[in-house]
């Protein structure tokens, strides 16, 4: 059953570290497929080196600035109150403890409710099960 709350619409707070939170918005279809694409560019690059891994990472960049609308606790250089533009967003999810807590406490959640079954799931007794080899062994 896939669970419908329009409380979920609106943006709220995640506390990602010991004074540091963001307020972010519900992360949305068109949000979702612009994030794919970027995974998908990740896949396409000629240099597969670690591309799971960037492409995780990209997923998370990509959903974190479409997502993170104000934050507290987040400072420049002198201390002072860092605006949110993507590329203080990229900054902040450069700290491994920041970039973790965003993906377990947003991404991660986000994704597991697109796996929520929805009635479409196959059934108990599916096509799953092994079919019979009818190849003949090579001699």
């Amino acid at each position: 059953m896939i669970k419908l709350s329009h409380t979920a619409s609106e943006p709220h707070w995640l506390d990602l570290l010991p004074g540091v939170r963001v307020k972010v918005r519900p992360i949305t279809v068109a949000s979702m497929l612009v994030a794919r694409e970027v995974v998908g560019q990740v896949y396409r690059d000629e240099d597969q080196t670690d591309a799971n891994a960037r492409a995780s990472i990209a997923l998370v960049h990509e959903l974190a600035r479409r997502g993170i609308v104000e934050w507290e606790g987040v400072g420049n250089a002198e201390g002072e109150p860092a605006p949110v533009t993507a590329e203080n967003i990229d900054a902040l999810l450069g700290h491994w403890p920041a970039y973790d807590a965003l993906d377990a406490l947003y991404v991660t959640p986000a994704l597991r409710r697109a796996e929520e079954k929805n009635g479409s799931s196959n059934s108990p007794d599916g096509t799953s099960a092994e079919a019979p080899n009818t190849a003949t062994p090579a001699a």
